[in-house]
């Protein structure tokens, strides 16, 4: 064989290889709670099986921004090995050129650089073994826009499609409970950040349309389970292993959102204060408790065509 051929073969093979590695697969083909009447066409700029040996950087942000109580570090914190994506929280002690950061806590995210609001989204989590402390996230996120002055049109728009562990003690059965909640910022009409009105879930006057708090037979800890929800243009429904666990009317999600896995900090180490949350200033950090982390499997995002 002649070495122009011998390139085109080895060319060939690659991209074939390539192709499979991105393509649809019956393991992948549709969504677990997908009715059999439906197709479904898996999005890769959004989806990923993390079958290399590293973070796909050209797919997920490296940098994504901080909130408050912790810092985004990927590049210590991600890590993907036989298939399986890592995102680790520690506690560490500030460098030199880190004494004015107030947080001590590292963590990681990846958010998706590229953005949608209708279809289905789907992740296999294993949540992280500290508990209280911290919470596994999977979530849909945009931009908020400060310019939009119109009384009551959206401003932001947030779909958290599971979040894990967030109860701050250890009463019995709060480990199982997981939250699939719905934020928006709605504006008030005045510009900037002044204009900004927040509807929280676990606000009283919003938690029957935003809030769905949900207990597991089982510690989310102990194995991977599938976390879907189903984003449509009049209804939000989430569903754990394939099973219908919620529903809610969608008045507010429809802005372009980014996909977002995430180890977030919580109480006793975290508390909420000035709309965000921060580090607990009174709390003594057992050193034993960190790191930790969460594991994902696969986050795969579909879209319905006709």
């Amino acid at each position: 064989m002649s070495k122009i051929k011998v390139v085109v073969v080895f060319y060939g093979l690659s991209f074939l290889y390539l192709s499979l590695l991105s393509a649809q697969t019956p393991a992948n083909v549709k969504p677990l709670s997908a009715k059999s009447d439906e197709n479904w066409k898996i999005r890769w700029d959004r989806s990923d099986d993390f079958n290399g040996t590293a973070v796909d950087w050209k797919k997920w942000h490296r940098d994504p921004e901080n909130f408050g109580a912790w810092i985004w570090n990927n590049d210590k914190n991600a890590s993907v090995s036989d298939g399986v994506l890592s995102l680790t929280l520690r506690r560490v002690e500030p460098t030199e050129s880190e004494k004015k950061v107030a947080t001590p806590y590292r963590s990681a995210m990846l958010k998706s650089y590229a953005k949608g609001n209708y279809g289905y989204y789907e992740a296999r989590i294993k949540a992280a073994p500290l508990f209280p402390g911290v919470s596994p996230a999977f979530w849909l996120y945009s931009s908020i826009d400060d310019s939009i002055l119109k009384p009551g049109a959206v401003r932001y728009s947030e779909v958290d499609v599971v979040e894990l562990t967030q109860r701050g003690d250890q009463n019995a059965g709060n480990v199982k409970i997981s939250d699939h909640n719905l934020h928006t910022i709605l504006s008030n009409g005045k510009p900037g950040v002044p204009g900004r009105d927040w509807r929280r879930p676990h606000d009283k006057r919003y938690f029957e349309a935003q809030a769905i708090e949900y207990v597991a037979s089982f510690d989310p800890r102990d194995d991977f389970h599938t976390y879907g929800c189903r984003v449509g243009k009049d209804e939000i429904i989430w569903y754990v292993d394939g099973v219908e666990i919620g529903r809610k009317k969608n008045e507010h999600w429809h802005r372009k959102m980014n996909v977002a896995l995430s180890l977030g900090l919580r109480a006793p180490y975290a508390v909420f204060r000035q709309n965000r949350l921060v580090t607990n200033p009174d709390l003594k950090v057992a050193e034993a408790a960190f790191p930790t982390a969460m594991e994902v499997d696969y986050v795969r995002v579909w879209e319905l065509v006709p």
